[in-house]
């Protein structure tokens, strides 16, 4: 009896909603965040009937900026709709740091998601990776709440690459410096295409002993034209995620050299979902194919902390390649503020030699399917506060394993 009340007040309580006409809209707890950046993201707007259903969504919308951490609303008696926010700390700094099979790596530098209070992102941070590196993005996103945006970005990256010959594997000294420009247009809330470019330059030095056809120098200047078309249909609640991304992205490389045109075609898929309290599933899917040339220096890589976890540091190269990550998170610890994930996973991957043919993913030989458990620390009211240590092992070798850590989900 007591349940069938409560559910015809709440019958009737949406009832009246519906009957009643939105006179204004207002947001409490904001700080730092505009409230006429927020108001470009609501559906519901002043005059029309109030329909929950729509406020419901329109604070989840408020959640995925990925700068409040808590909306809910209320209606008060002359129909003003009241946003109540719970901001995000989003000024942050970057601190990542690895280590495998005897290499050590660590990127630190400072992140804003929330610049101006207007959703702008920018980001710079030095790099120890084997050598030194540096880069800067500055994102505007929403301009003036029309649907157009740009990012701006600078790289000075620097590293150690072995580079894989036929008779061999050479070390070269890699420099590339990029400087790039791209133009965003939101086709909606959760659709987006960008269209840019940029202008990098690599070197290659080798610092190792040479082998039957590899240079010990090579220059390169290059024209790098690309565009992507991301879809974020992901519902965010603390460290929960709930839905669907994709991203495919194009690129065309033009080089002042000898080089051919060169092409890139890469999909990545993610899927997350909730199955219990506690538990959650996440899954990716990369898929990618370039042009198919006999050359050390496939875009492909086999790879710790980009693809395959235990695996090694920039293990081979290939010029496709897809990979599919599982992972099963399930929060053992959550308070208000903080909570520990125990997580347990299985990274599966397949490449396409240089040169090679599309048989290439079906070999035994190039397939990589590492399985291992982790853990994560997180802080439910820093933005993206997640630290991450990982484990994994090598079904086909035991003998092959590794410890990969780092801030932030893997994916």
């Amino acid at each position: 009896m007591k349940h069938f009340i409560l559910g015809v007040i709440c019958f009737c309580w949406c009832v009246s909603l519906q009957a009643q006409q939105i006179t204004g809209i207002a947001f409490s707890g904001l700080e730092k965040t505009r409230s006429d950046y927020l108001l470009g993201f609501l559906e519901s707007s002043v005059g029309e009937q109030i329909d929950s259903a729509r406020l419901h969504g329109d604070c989840q919308r408020l959640i995925n900026l990925e700068m409040l951490s808590q909306v809910t609303f209320t209606v008060e008696q002359d129909g003003e709709v009241v946003f109540h926010c719970k901001e995000l700390y989003t000024l942050l700094p970057i601190l990542n740091f690895g280590g495998i099979n005897d290499n050590f790596w660590i990127q630190v530098g400072a992140t804003e998601v929330n610049l101006l209070g207007r959703g702008y992102k920018i980001y710079g941070y030095y790099q120890h990776y084997d050598r030194s590196s540096f880069a800067g993005n500055l994102s505007f996103d929403w301009i003036n709440g029309s649907p157009w945006g740009v990012n701006l970005g600078l790289v000075k990256w620097s590293t150690l690459e072995p580079l894989y010959f036929s008779d061999g594997a050479v070390s070269y000294h890699y420099d590339n410096r990029t400087y790039g420009a791209e133009g965003v247009y939101h086709l909606n809330y959760l659709d987006k295409v960008t269209v840019g470019g940029s202008f990098f330059t690599e070197n290659y030095k080798a610092v190792s002993d040479l082998v039957t056809g590899a240079p010990a120098l090579a220059e390169k200047a290059k024209l790098l034209a690309k565009t992507r078309f991301e879809q974020n249909h992901v519902n965010y609640h603390d460290f929960y995620l709930n839905g669907w991304q994709n991203t495919l992205s194009l690129q065309g490389v033009h080089s002042f050299h000898s080089d051919p045109f060169f092409y890139i075609i890469l999909n990545d898929f993610r899927f997350f979902k909730r199955i219990s309290y506690g538990g959650s599933l996440a899954t990716r899917f990369k898929a990618g194919l370039s042009k198919n040339e006999e050359s050390p220096f496939a875009p492909f890589v086999l790879d710790s902390y980009v693809n395959i976890r235990g695996v090694g540091n920039r293990v081979d190269r290939g010029t496709g390649a897809m990979v599919l990550n599982l992972e099963y998170r399930h929060a053992v610890f959550e308070r208000s503020k903080v909570a520990v994930q125990a997580v347990v996973f299985s990274d599966l991957g397949t490449w396409r030699n240089p040169g090679g043919t599309l048989h290439d993913f079906t070999d035994y030989d190039n397939f990589q399917m590492f399985m291992g458990a982790g853990i994560r620390f997180i802080h439910k009211r820093i933005f993206n506060a997640i630290f991450r240590l990982d484990y994994g092992c090598d079904v086909k070798d035991v003998k092959k394993n590794g410890i990969v850590l780092g801030l932030g989900q893997y994916f």
